[in-house]
């Protein structure tokens, strides 16, 4: 998340002439709130995010994004930027990813501008772009670095494997992912525990909450033949279009929704299954899985089933048991919870 510290390692670097002489579009990938360009008071700003509450914001402050752009041209899109602005993320290959971008659509002489938190990586990423060409200027404060790139007439060779990145790859339990999303590298304990109480028990129309890349519809397609209707909800992009490609099923339909701001117009589902996030960058929020529980309990028909998995030490029961009184705990590990909860 972008904190006060980062709007003041910011403000440090706009003083410092990073900002100035920018007369075309300025492309800014990976930031998680869109209202700390608007404390700089940037104009003509375009932003690629795969978040849908950052694309809302966004759009709500007036900056166009590249959902708004998808129609057009991406040649012309290219054509008109002049500096690219790189937020770090937690995840090295998104960053990496985001760097390759604005390299490929900044203009030769066009300005990067890398930013980010210690603790998220900058000091790497500033490495590995500092091997290949030379910063023109790396400011430290609040607990971060933001540094000044102009994009060299040859782009450098690794660029192109850090593109690579970016793309839709299997990852080591088999599945298509995305960098960035949730379990990206492998299939959660957590997920996995949850899969095996609900393996074969599913049938009519089902819905996965928060379902990232698809684990838990997958599992649930190929060990229920009973499903009619199966509903992949997720407010990540990326992750949504990873499912795509893991749950290449008929009965299977995508929508890219955050459950916090967008109406879910579903009602009378047979089954919900989630693992539902409980971060919101690095910040835990316990109020994400209690919007996914009062979902639930809103579009579940009477009788229906709610399935789900949570870190044990999460302060969830006391809300299961107020919306779903007839409830199990089907098992307790040391790092999890999966209960079975009715609807009545």
């Amino acid at each position: 998340m972008v904190t006060i510290l980062g709007i003041k390692r910011l403000l440090e670097a706009q003083r410092n002439g990073f900002f100035s002489n920018i007369s075309r579009r300025i492309l800014v990938l990976g930031c998680p709130q869109p209202e700390a360009l608007k404390i700089l008071k940037l104009n003509d700003v375009l932003i690629c995010h795969p978040e849908k509450s950052v694309v809302q914001k966004a759009q709500e402050l007036n900056f166009q994004t590249l959902i708004d752009l998808e129609r057009f041209n991406k040649i012309r899109i290219s054509r008109s930027v002049r500096t690219a602005i790189v937020w770090v993320t937690k995840s090295r290959s998104e960053t990496l990813f985001n760097i390759a971008l604005a390299f490929l659509i900044t203009p030769k002489a066009g300005k990067i501008i890398l930013t980010g938190e210690k603790k998220d990586g900058i000091e790497y990423a500033i490495k590995k772009l500092s091997a290949m060409i030379e910063p023109i200027s790396v400011i430290s404060k609040s607990h971060g670095k933001i540094g000044l790139f102009q994009r060299p007439r040859h782009l450098p060779k690794a660029l192109k494997s850090w593109k690579k990145k970016g793309e839709l790859q299997k990852n080591a339990s088999g599945f298509f992912s995305s960098p960035g999303t949730f379990s990206e590298t492998n299939i959660d304990k957590g997920s996995q525990l949850l899969v095996s109480h609900y393996s074969g028990k599913l049938h009519g129309n089902v819905i996965d909450l928060g379902a990232g890349w698809g684990y838990l519809s997958a599992e649930a397609i190929k060990n229920s033949p009973s499903i009619k209707l199966l509903t992949l909800i997720d407010c990540n992009l990326s992750a949504l279009n990873s499912a795509r490609l893991n749950v290449a099923s008929s009965k299977a339909r995508f929508f890219w929704l955050d459950l916090k701001t967008d109406t879910l117009a579903l009602k009378n589902l047979d089954h919900v299954i989630m693992n539902p996030p409980f971060h919101i960058g690095r910040k835990v929020n316990f109020d994400l899985g209690l919007t996914f529980l009062g979902t639930a309990q809103k579009i579940l028909r009477k009788g229906g089933i709610l399935w789900m998995v949570f870190n044990r030490e999460l302060p969830y029961e006391k809300s299961i048991a107020s919306l779903f009184p007839n409830y199990d705990l089907l098992n307790e590990t040391k790092n999890y919870k999966v209960i079975r909860a009715k609807k009545t």
